[in-house]
């Protein structure tokens, strides 16, 4: 009797608590959608070389943490400072041949001035000569010779000006321009800074901030332009790629609010949010895509990826590790958000960067 008395109680005390609980469940799954079909990505930045040329320095190993701009490795830059020397020195004649065009422009003005000197001095004595000619106080062959020198002066008057033409021409520049706009050192200049821009590229140095992984070179080791040389990871641009079912994402819009916890630090929840929703499923852009056409034909329920990106980057006790695992839940209460992200998004900082200019 005492059992049948104390049993109905605590039969009525579960059943509530049964329905409390699924009522709760009901609500919560009715506005949410969740996967553990989730995992830590980063879009890994690969160092490689512009020149060859046989490592020399190593800066910095596997999982250090580098900052945009530092210098991770050198390679040997022997052969690109002789280009450089060769290229200054070519830069040096192309300075010296326009000063000395210029002196030529200068020297050629000054026989242009003597020639019209001389000439002035000819046309003079032919038309004293003439006049004197008309009345027979000289010969004839005075006249000719005055007149002869007449025509020669002409000549080396002409000869003169096309002297300085042809120096103005090599010049290329106006006589007072300064010689850096010449186009003869214009191109050695060119040359000069693309012989110091391939001797800046012998120091490797990090385009974007991150732990370094995967250095695939040592001391010594001859390299070739192209060559993967040290992978960086962006740990604090770390995203979440979130697989859900195709029948879980009918409320799913971008921007919706999202939580991540990875089983590596269980308890410990990141706020996030929706980033993107790919265009189609992973099978969709496998190597070799399923022929759904072809034999005999099962439907599976299709996975799409889902990027999901924190709202701030993660605390430094617990940071983000590329592949872990993650249990990923997306609030779908709001649903005015759009199902493609907006044209001309901003790019995420440390996911979109300039390769710093090496110094």
């Amino acid at each position: 009797m005492t059992r049948a008395r104390w049993s109905l109680p605590v039969l009525v005390v579960a059943i509530v608590a049964a329905v409390a609980v699924g009522v709760r469940w009901w609500a919560f799954y009715r506005t949410h959608v969740e996967t553990d079909d989730a995992y830590v990505h980063a879009d890994v930045a690969i160092v490689t070389p512009r020149v060859a040329g046989t490592v020399t320095a190593l800066l910095a190993d596997e999982n250090w943490q580098v900052r945009r701009g530092q210098l991770v490795a050198r390679l040997d830059p022997t052969e690109y400072r002789i280009q450089l020397r060769r290229a200054d020195a070519a830069l040096a004649r192309a300075v010296e041949g326009v000063e000395q065009a210029r002196a030529a422009v200068r020297a050629g003005n000054s026989e242009v001035q003597l020639g019209e000197t001389a000439l002035a001095q000819a046309r003079l004595d032919f038309d004293r000569a003439s006049q004197l000619a008309a009345r027979g106080a000289v010969t004839t062959d005075r006249l000719d010779h005055a007149r002869t020198e007449l025509r020669a002066a002409e000549a080396r008057l002409v000869v003169a000006q096309r002297g300085v033409d042809r120096a103005r021409a090599e010049l290329g520049v106006a006589l007072d321009a300064p010689a850096s706009e010449a186009a003869a050192v214009r191109e050695a200049q060119a040359t000069r800074d693309a012989a110091a821009l391939t001797l800046s590229y012998t120091r490797l140095r990090a385009p974007i901030a991150g732990v370094l992984t995967k250095r695939a070179v040592e001391l010594g080791h001859r390299i070739q332009p192209g060559q993967a040389v040290i992978g960086i990871v962006p740990v604090a641009a770390a995203y979440v790629e979130a697989n859900f079912k195709e029948t879980q994402l009918r409320d799913v819009r971008v921007g919706q609010p999202a939580t991540v916890v990875l089983d590596l630090y269980p308890g410990v929840e990141y706020r996030a949010h929706v980033d993107g929703i790919s265009p189609g499923t992973g099978a969709a852009f496998a190597l070799l895509p399923p022929e759904n056409a072809t034999g005999n034909w099962v439907k599976v329920v299709q996975r799409l990826p889902v990027r999901i990106r924190l709202d701030e980057p993660p605390p430094a006790a617990h940071p983000l590790r590329v592949g872990a695992s993650v249990v990923a839940t997306i609030d779908t209460s709001d649903r005015s958000g759009s199902l493609l992200t907006p044209l001309g998004q901003a790019p995420v900082q440390g996911r979109v960067a300039t390769v710093p200019t090496a110094r």
